[in-house]
Parts: C-alpha cells; structure tokens; sequence
C-alpha cells in the first residue's frame, strides 16, 4: 500500500519479526511456568497467615467463652443445690443436681456422637479401601 504520507510508507519498509528458536520458547515457558509456580506460593502462604490469624483469634474467643459458659454452668449446678437443700436436703439436693446434669451429659454426648457419624470424606474412605 503506497501513499502519499511518508508516514505510512516507513512501517512497509521494517523486516518481519524474527521468530525465537524452540530453545527459547522452552526457556520462556520455563520461566513463566517458574512465575507462576512463585506467585501460587506467595498465594497460598498469604492464605496459611490470614488463616493462621482468624484461627488463633477464634481460639482465645472461644477460650474466653468457654470460661464464661463454665463459670455460668457452676453457678447454676450451685443455685439449684442452694435451692433445692430446703425442700430435700443438702445431701439429696446434690445428688439430684449430679445424676441429672449426668444424664444431659451422656444424652446430648450420645446425640453428637451420632453426628459426627455423619461427617464422611470419600477421599479418605477411597483411599482407606484402596488399602486393604
């Protein structure tokens, strides 16, 4: 395409691009494959902190809230014994208080064994069968 522009007859007059040898077109591949493989680390690093982060958060709440439902669980044991010992007695009073919070203990114990039955990882059960 000729014209009248100079401008436009320069871009005629470079040579093709030169293409690169099968050397390094691996070498480039290699490289990039060497980027990303860093950059999926650095990824997946920053995950592990932010996780390691919000679990380590998680735990000291839920340790302090644990503290909290256990000082509230003694308070109550320790309420219904102080207000049960007038109608039956002290000795009564604790003995009730006992075997009934056993009994919750073992029900809801048996419920979240149940549960957890439920929770099933076919990965591990394939791999487990592959074994035997």
């Amino acid at each position: 395409m000729k014209t009248d522009d100079p401008k436009y007859d320069a871009a005629e007059d470079f040579a093709a691009p030169i293409e690169p040898t099968t050397s390094e077109q691996v070498t480039l591949v290699m490289e990039d494959l060497r980027a990303m493989v860093k950059a999926e680390m650095r990824y997946h690093r920053s995950r592990l902190d932010y996780s390691r982060h919000v679990l380590s958060w998680s735990f000291r709440y839920g340790a302090i809230a644990i503290f909290a439902f256990g000082g509230a669980s003694i308070a109550l044991v320790l309420g219904l014994v102080l207000t049960l010992s007038p109608l039956i007695g002290p000795l009564e009073a604790t003995l009730l208080v006992t075997i009934s919070f056993v009994i919750i203990g073992l029900i809801f114990g048996t419920m979240a064994r149940k549960w957890m039955r439920k929770v099933y990882f076919p990965e591990i059960q394939k791999n487990v069968d592959d074994l035997i």
